[in-house]
């Protein structure tokens, strides 16, 4: 029962947080501990994107992702736990990556994708994935210096749909900000 009220009286500081930030017109980030070694259920199966008249896919299962490129040939990445001691580059690590850190940004939560051989607090990749305006989309963020932004590059789960869509633009999904901004 104490766990409970804990809980609960967590869960209310952060919303009381999240309001005030909000309140001052700002992008609200919020970050959270995470260990997984599992992408998120709604972010797994088979996505594609036009491109340069081209379709590119890319498929996401339990803890793998393939992504074959427009020239053919493909790549494949293998999600693992988030290590303790960072390892060695080497070829047995070349394609493993953990999912370092959560954050919230304009109420859609991404996933920090990053290099088995770095520590989390370098994760410059994220994986977004909402369903918005009654299709799912999916797409990546960039953090490098002191800016975060989504690349505008979305992906969806038909060849159709990414073809049909190729120059959407979605409010709060689409984003640029410095983290000066929120200071």
């Amino acid at each position: 029962m104490k766990l409970k009220k804990k809980i609960i009286a967590f869960m209310a500081l952060i919303s009381l947080g999240t309001f005030f930030c909000g309140a001052k017109g700002s992008a609200n980030i919020v970050q959270a501990k995470t260990n997984t070694t599992f992408f998120p259920k709604k972010m797994r199966g088979t996505w594609y994107q036009y491109y340069n008249k081209k379709i590119s896919k890319m498929t996401i299962t339990k803890n793998k992702e393939v992504h074959h490129y427009i020239n053919g040939t493909k790549n494949i990445r293998y999600l693992e736990k988030k290590p303790t001691i960072i390892p060695e580059n080497s070829q047995k690590t070349k394609n493993r990556f953990y999912i370092s850190r959560t954050r919230k940004v304009h109420g859609y939560t991404w996933y920090g994708i990053n290099k088995i051989t770095l520590p989390a607090d370098l994760t410059e990749e994220y994986y977004g994935v909402a369903k918005i305006k009654g299709n799912w989309v999916f797409d990546t963020a960039l953090a490098h210096g002191n800016v975060f932004e989504s690349d505008n590059m979305h992906w969806y789960r038909t060849p159709e749909l990414a073809k049909r869509l190729k120059n959407a633009h979605y409010k709060n999904f689409d984003f640029s900000f410095s983290y000066n901004d929120l200071e």
